[in-house]
């Protein structure tokens, strides 16, 4: 085949893309185009690019590599190998290459990829600034417009003020911790405070938001979109910008209710323990369905955890949502019931607060446990996040969450072997044979 058929056959192929599979189906048709053309740097940056995507780390850095011989300080080549490097762990390489391409082209991107990771790298002042690039990303669609009533200073806080949800659930829940000293700024002669978040929020926020103030209205942001608001408004995820210090504040959850159930002692003979086992399914989007995948517990290790979990006397409650609670259905007759599939967050945390562990990959439910306090596992892919940081067991932003990681890219049964290991040390027993 010539190349220009090669290059339509591929172009068709990348349209429809999701599963790893057709990655490595485009890498392969990739490799074949470099041999027809060898000297285009963009095959091979194409060829890591999709070798990135099938969560292929090490062929992807050496597709790079060679891109990077054949055209020297390409920026889409350095972002690549930034992307690479941080699938390593390799934060001090990853910043040094998203620099170097961020000198030669100040993509909105490449600044949004390394503000987090300098967030991951406990700089913080510096990783919230570089964040706000966020704006410039063609991909992004703010819930309302930052170039209109916009709040650009700490003292335009003290105005009248409506802050909106953005990006995932997740997110919301982390940086709600920001209330708090956003209600400290502003005093008791602030105007209204306004928090609009997706409706499935409303009544856990309007419940358990800490510290409590009768200048705080929660809302749910409306179907139709958003509705005219006159004073400054601001996205909750660029609190930290303005208001700066260290994420991790000191003492109490900042979700609570008196309705909930206190924490048990532990460990205790029988826990129950609540379990979430696929992260947010976003299959539309490449890199989104990249991540669902890395996340999520594959049904081997899903069975492997469930199992051991029965053995060791534990009650299993499924705190999974979606069509990935189907991928569980072998194993039902092991479990418990959980909240009901239209449960919003507020059942979801009078759930999760009748538990005494629960076991989480790194979705809205690692979240949720942080915030509230209460005794998390969080199962992380071996080169998480960087808000998770690296090789740690436990995490600044959330002290009551242990982290466990593969031990190798995608080996989450090694990871769940980690899990039911420190199960045994802590409940003093090991697991119980097969009846």
């Amino acid at each position: 085949m010539g190349l220009a058929p090669l290059l339509r056959r591929i172009a068709v192929l990348e349209a429809s893309s999701r599963a790893v599979s057709d990655w490595l189906a485009l890498a392969a048709l990739y490799a074949e185009a470099e041999r027809l053309d060898p000297g285009d740097h963009r095959l091979p940056a194409n060829r890591g690019n999709v070798l990135w995507l099938a969560d292929c780390p090490q062929q992807a850095l050496r597709a790079y590599w060679h891109a990077s011989t054949l055209r020297p300080g390409d920026p889409v080549v350095l972002l690549g190998l930034g992307n690479v490097h941080l699938d390593q762990n390799a934060f001090e390489l990853a910043e040094r290459a998203y620099r170097r391409s961020l000198d030669l082209d100040p993509a909105a991107r490449t600044a949004w990829n390394l503000s987090q990771l300098l967030i991951g790298m406990e700089r913080f002042a510096e990783g919230y600034a570089l964040a706000e690039s966020r704006w410039g990303m063609a991909e992004h669609s703010p819930w309302r417009d930052p170039s209109c009533g916009w709040a650009s200073s700490p003292d335009q806080l003290r105005e009248p003020l409506l802050l909106w949800s953005e990006q995932g659930l997740g997110d919301t829940l982390q940086h709600l911790r920001w209330l708090s000293p956003l209600l400290a700024w502003r005093g008791s002669a602030a105007g209204p405070l306004v928090l609009e978040v997706e409706p499935n929020l409303v009544q856990l926020l309007q419940a358990a938001l800490v510290p409590r103030s009768a200048l705080l209205e929660v809302r749910a942001k409306p179907a139709e979109g958003p509705r005219p608001w006159s004073g400054r408004h601001l996205s909750l995820l660029s609190l930290p910008w303005l208001l700066g210090g260290a994420p991790c504040p000191q003492g109490a959850s900042w979700l609570s209710s008196s309705a909930w159930r206190s924490e048990a002692p532990w460990p205790v003979r029988q826990p129950r323990v609540g379990l979430v086992w696929a992260a947010g399914r976003k299959l539309e989007d490449p890199v989104t369905a990249r991540e669902y995948h890395r996340r999520s517990l594959n049904t081997t290790a899903l069975g492997q955890l469930i199992e051991g979990l029965d053995r060791r006397g534990a009650e299993v409650v499924p705190l999974q949502f979606g069509v990935d609670l189907d991928q569980a259905a072998p194993w039902r007759p092991l479990m418990a019931e959980g909240p009901p599939a239209d449960a919003d967050f507020a059942v979801t945390a009078a759930a999760v607060a009748d538990l005494d562990l629960v076991i989480t990959v790194d979705t809205a439910m690692a979240h949720l446990v942080g915030a509230m306090r209460r005794r998390g596992w969080l199962l992380l892919p071996h080169a998480a996040a960087p808000r998770w940081l690296r090789h740690r067991q436990d995490s600044p932003w959330y002290p009551s969450l242990r982290l466990f990681r593969q031990p190798c890219t995608g080996d989450w049964s090694g990871l769940v072997e980690q899990v039911l290991q420190q199960l045994d040390r802590e409940l003093g027993e090991g697991p119980q044979p097969p009846a």
